[in-house]
């Protein structure tokens, strides 16, 4: 690892706009990253809990005090915190959805004979695996797609629900920047798509 004083320099620098030494920090502490989607990958899978950690890194470098801790300490608080956070977030909402859907079958022993109340239920009941079918088609176009570390930070803060704004707080950036981010990131996402076989429906 090096000097304290140079990773805080580098640290500057990244929450500059500098990509050399934004690449050169996602390159020292990916091991860091890979861990924290690891320990949390249960909720949702590796890669939505790698580019959560991701995410979690660039907050790091967006509001780290050198006068208040060391880069590295900060770092693996922050990005074990809020992966965990944010994978905590999936997995209540999946919990509820999943019970949502137990108390709807149970609710009427006869709704099989009920047409209407029937196609209600399947309809609702599908609408849950649809978007994790989205989402993990999203995840594996970004990781096919090479994002940036930036590109992929949007990404996981869109589908966390934030908007632009909030995003733009969160990371220490301008909305410009993340729309930035966004217009990049899903432009090589669409151009995997195409070199894939994916069309806009598919989406």
């Amino acid at each position: 690892m090096l000097p304290l004083s140079v990773l805080h320099d580098l640290v500057i620098r990244a929450r500059a706009g500098d990509d050399v030494c934004l690449h050169a920090l996602f390159e020292m502490f990916r091991p860091l990253l890979r861990r924290a989607a690891t320990r949390y990958a249960r909720a949702a899978g590796y890669d939505e809990a790698y580019q959560e950690a991701c995410a979690a890194f660039l907050h790091a470098i967006a509001t780290h005090d050198p006068a208040a801790a060391p880069f590295p300490a900060y770092a693996a608080s922050r990005v074990y915190g809020d992966t965990r956070t944010a994978m905590r977030r999936i997995w209540l909402a999946q919990d509820r959805t999943a019970f949502q859907r137990e108390s709807e079958e149970g609710s009427n022993e006869d709704w099989d004979e009920e047409p209407g109340r029937r196609d209600s239920c399947c309809s609702q009941g599908l609408e849950p695996f649809h978007s994790v079918d989205q989402r993990l088609t999203l995840l594996r176009l970004a990781r096919e797609a090479k994002l940036s570390p930036r590109e992929g930070a949007w990404l996981a803060l869109e589908l966390a629900g934030l908007e632009t704004g909030e995003m733009a707080e969160r990371l220490g950036v301008s909305p410009a920047t993340i729309r930035t981010w966004r217009m990049r990131a899903l432009h090589k996402m669409r151009q995997r798509a195409l070199e894939a076989g994916l069309s806009p429906s598919d989406l």
